[in-house]
């Protein structure tokens, strides 16, 4: 079952949305940008999906082949022994993975676990602290994308053309 049409996957709806699944994957961006995760059991998943679990600051010590860069991360290093750090699902990023017989997936922010701010490395929690900091400061932050097959390439004098009319 996904979530019903129009509504969002809480707190309270998390175990019907599951009723016929046996486990969940589970995954966090790295620094690099790639998702690192696990697969759990639904009964794991559905313990831990308010309060968070703990995983690996390796995460952040790892480059994009697994091994460790030359300088550590103070949240992860040898001498703290790559400590656990707070893993929360993010509900709002429920998905099904078509091409893994439609296991359910969701997103998690990384956070300290002492103190449950967002953790500096995290992308998300980076991203997240910086549209609060917008928020607070009167500014909405937007995005947007763009997808091309083709670039462009001007010519010399139409690019100075277009610089020069253009008074920069």
């Amino acid at each position: 079952m996904s979530a019903p049409a129009g509504s969002e996957v809480t707190l309270e709806n998390i175990a019907q949305v599951l009723e016929h699944d046996t486990k969940v994957k589970v995954a966090g961006v790295d620094v690099d940008g790639i998702l690192r995760g696990k697969l759990i059991s639904k009964k794991k998943f559905l313990s831990i999906a308010q309060d968070g679990f703990g995983f690996c600051s390796v995460i952040f010590g790892w480059d994009m082949h697994d091994r460790t860069y030359f300088k550590e991360l103070k949240i992860s290093n040898k001498e703290n022994g790559y400590r656990d750090i707070l893993a929360i699902p993010d509900l709002r990023s429920f998905r099904r993975i078509p091409w893994e017989d439609n296991v359910p997936f969701f997103l998690v922010s990384f956070f300290d676990p002492n103190t449950k701010k967002p953790l500096c490395a995290c992308p998300r929690g980076l991203l997240k602290t910086a549209v609060e900091k917008l928020e607070k400061a009167g500014c909405k932050a937007m995005a947007g994308g763009m997808r091309s097959s083709k670039h462009p390439v001007f010519p010399e004098r139409l690019f100075r053309k277009l610089i020069q009319s253009s008074g920069v």
